[in-house]
């Protein structure tokens, strides 16, 4: 009965977790279906579309009465308003983020390059030139936010994007796991203080509160002394290396491919081709779902109608 009993009770955990994975996987399915109908969308300049696919609900779906017809303005006007982003503003805009994330990628680089010698780091550090002088709390704080916050999405970018099956993601719709948003946050804590010690070797700042708080690091033989300032310029070297996607054929020249690349496609097949189909036959899924749901949705409105137009009378 023991032997039993643990088997089931090992059977109701797997079950568990492949309905967990299940889950995952349609959410991950859904996500996936989302940006390819948006994306085809844009490239067939089919803006009106693509933004009731961001806004994720039809005009028609709203109840009668004011506080329908309040909501159907209120979609409208967020409809045009998402149409006109997607005409006119997305593309330019996107264009200036790029632009100055790139900037300061070379600013960061270049100043992770000159950590090693203090003389010479002035020279190529052109975050130091802002925090040369005491410009006041307020002007230094605002200075802070904007490479500050860049650093710290681009540290946390790869942390939110990482999966491992089984074992740690953050999934949409309520499926992370517990442990995986314990991982997350720890790994978040810990960050924070390393993160903000490397702004301020990056802007060559010395004697603040923040360095006397977390007291002298050089008493460590090897990771306190010449680590800090050595270990940065190795920063250069993935830069080139993603760059010139060495990454890609690092990966596959040591036989890992499998992990963080998909299958090679098999002869004769096309997975351009076959990834329009299943997204053209998720559209005619979807249209024939809300096609049902309409006349269903009318007839339970309808009775609301007639009522008041009794009242009314």
């Amino acid at each position: 009965t023991a032997a039993r009993l643990q088997r089931w009770a090992q059977l109701h955990s797997s079950l568990k977790v492949a309905a967990l994975e299940a889950r995952r996987a349609a959410s991950r399915w859904d996500d996936h279906v989302d940006r390819c109908m948006f994306f085809e969308d844009l490239d067939a300049k089919q803006y009106k579309a693509a933004a009731e696919l961001l806004t994720g609900r039809l005009h028609v779906g709203f109840p009668r009465g004011v506080v329908g017809h309040l909501k159907s303005v209120l979609w409208l006007c967020l409809h045009k308003l998402l149409v006109f982003w997607l005409r006119h503003l997305r593309s330019r805009v996107l264009r200036f983020i790029s632009y100055l994330c790139g900037t300061l990628s070379a600013v960061i680089v270049l100043g992770q390059m000159t950590m090693l010698d203090e003389r010479r780091g002035w020279r190529l550090s052109m975050l130091a030139h802002f925090f040369r002088d005491d410009r006041g709390p307020w002007i230094t704080q605002a200075l802070c936010v904007v490479p500050l916050a860049y650093m710290t999405y681009t540290a946390y970018f790869s942390i939110f994007r990482l999966r491992v099956p089984g074992w740690y993601g953050l999934y949409d719709n309520h499926n992370t796991d517990m442990g995986s948003l314990l991982w997350c946050a720890s790994i978040l804590a810990r960050l924070a203080a390393p993160l903000c010690y490397h702004f301020l070797l990056l802007i060559r700042v010395r004697g603040t509160t923040f360095q006397r708080f977390m007291g002298k690091m050089n008493v460590v033989p090897v990771l306190g002394e010449s680590f800090n300032d050595v270990f940065p310029c190795v920063v250069a070297v993935l830069c080139l290396f993603n760059l010139l996607n060495v990454y890609s054929h690092l990966v596959r020249f040591v036989s890992l491919g499998t992990v963080d690349f998909d299958l090679a496609a098999a002869a004769g097949e096309d997975p351009l081709r076959e990834g329009k189909v299943l997204i053209e036959r998720e559209r005619r899924r979807r249209t024939e779902e809300q096609d049902m749901e309409l006349p269903a949705r009318e007839r339970l409105s309808m009775p609301l109608a007639k009522g008041s137009g009794l009242v009314q009378q």
